[in-house]
């Protein structure tokens, strides 16, 4: 049972990982080419954020932020 914990969180710790990487990519190819190719990944990552720290915030949303950042943070 240990055996499958560990390689089911390996391999959601790498699909982590791709998709981090990917999201760096797509940032440059925006940055590059501009939004005209239908992919907004800079405004949507701005909406994101936006969520937990705008406007709209409440305590939830840093708390829910924290949680995302500590995630992402494992290794």
């Amino acid at each position: 049972m240990e055996q499958v914990a560990k390689k089911l969180k390996d391999t959601i710790g790498g699909i982590t990982e791709i998709l981090i990487v990917a999201i760096g990519l797509l940032v440059v190819v925006q940055v590059v080419f501009g939004a005209e190719g239908g992919i907004d990944i800079i405004g949507n990552i701005t909406g994101v954020v936006g969520s937990f720290i705008g406007e709209g915030a409440s305590l939830a949303s840093l708390v829910a932020l924290l949680i995302v950042m500590g995630v992402l943070g494992r290794k």
